[in-house]
């Protein structure tokens, strides 16, 4: 049955691509069945409703774009400021940042009028801050500089997956390994070693 070939992750999968450039109005079954060239049929196979499959949605994308990213982070048994240097390279990985980027966006968008996406993206988003908040704290930040420098960190990373400028990757990845040096140190701002001294 084509219903048993096609699985619920493959609607999820499918719907994220049509969240991504149509935004959360055009993620409606007949778009997705067309989309799979499959009857409407399948999608009841697997799912209640139409709200089932944007809590499916929300799921992987809480799944994919954060849990898997810290837990891939954590595995690599990298120091805390290596991880802060990945983290803030994330939004310059080629196409799939620029995917990922598109999701995000259409999330956001549909979380300002959505209740249980403004939940998902707040806890997401909960969740990512307190993990760079912890890289400072492991970088001996004290517990108030660790989250205003997780904010910071965090804006940083969501400004630059919006941003397309002109700069090269190399450009954008030494800027990122520059910032993470300069936030990373823990010392007062006129002695830090990352900051260019005035002769």
């Amino acid at each position: 049955m084509a219903s048993q070939r096609l699985s619920r992750n493959d609607w999820i999968n499918a719907a994220m691509k049509v969240l991504s450039t149509g935004g959360i109005d055009m993620v409606r079954v007949d778009n997705l069945a067309k989309e799979l060239k499959i009857t409407r049929g399948s999608f009841y196979y697997h799912f209640e409703s139409r709200q089932d499959l944007l809590k499916g949605i929300l799921d992987k994308w809480r799944l994919k774009a954060t849990e898997a990213v810290i837990a891939g982070l954590k595995k690599k048994s990298l120091s805390s400021k290596e991880q802060l240097v990945e983290l803030m390279m994330l939004p310059l990985k080629g196409d799939k940042s620029f995917e990922a980027a598109s999701i995000e966006i259409s999330l956001r968008a549909w979380a300002r009028r959505d209740d249980m996406a403004r939940a998902a993206v707040d806890e997401v988003d909960r969740y990512r801050i307190a993990f760079i908040e912890q890289l400072f704290v492991d970088l001996a930040h004290p517990a108030e500089q660790a989250n205003d420098l997780a904010y910071l960190v965090y804006s940083y990373m969501i400004a630059t997956s919006l941003l397309h400028p002109n700069d090269s990757v190399e450009n954008q990845s030494a800027r990122a390994k520059r910032l993470s040096d300069f936030l990373s140190d823990n010392c007062p701002l006129l002695d830090c070693r990352f900051r260019p001294h005035a002769h």
